[in-house]
């Protein structure tokens, strides 16, 4: 149980309620009922809602602008949700990196906290990348290379800035304790708290 109760749009206030308009258009949210409180990370974060109208534009950048495939995007946020246990994030994520291309046994893998094998080299080093920097909180030398080469100069800058962004998103799940969604199944083998 979420130690935030579920604010209705009701008990919020004008800013809060336009970024809850706003957060309530995303397709996660499309099954439901119309006034429905937020789920996820939003709960907690319209509390804040000039932090989450600055989240909004900072992840519509990075998830919608930038130069990172969706492939390699999805695969670095399951690999952050796994690295923190964010059972929310990891299971809202899993089914968008097998829908961008992500092979299942890799996915099946990193749910596990086993090492994937990898087919293609820029999946291995985005994977490598991410482990490394959310896991150890520094980047080998080798491994920056390779993620360079891969992803160029740009591309690393913003999957650092993804990695970022879906490392507070866990945060925010594992501090308030928020349960999955209705539907959505446990993502990992063993039984984790949050």
């Amino acid at each position: 149980m979420s130690r935030l109760k579920p604010l209705k749009p009701e008990e919020m206030n004008e800013l809060q309620l336009q970024y809850y308009q706003l957060i309530r258009q995303r397709e996660v949210f499309n099954n439901l009922p119309k006034k429905a409180p937020l789920e996820g990370p939003y709960n907690a974060w319209i509390r804040s809602p000039e932090m989450i109208r600055s989240l909004v534009s900072y992840s519509q950048y990075l998830t919608g602008e930038g130069i990172l495939e969706k492939r390699l995007m999805e695969l670095a946020i399951i690999t952050v949700g796994r690295v923190w246990s964010a059972e929310f994030e990891f299971a809202a994520h899993a089914p968008k990196a097998l829908e961008s291309g992500i092979d299942p046994e890799v996915v099946d893998a990193i749910s596990r906290n086993d090492t994937p094998r990898f087919e293609k080299a820029d999946e291995a080093a985005v994977y490598a990348f991410t482990m490394e920097l959310t896991g150890s909180r520094r980047v080998s030398d080798d491994v920056y290379q390779t993620v360079v080469d891969q992803l160029g100069e740009q591309g690393v800058v913003e999957l650092v800035g993804l990695a970022g962004l879906y490392g507070m998103v866990c945060m925010t799940l594992n501090t308030f304790e928020v349960p999955l969604m209705k539907g959505m199944p446990a993502p990992f083998p063993e039984a984790e708290p949050v």
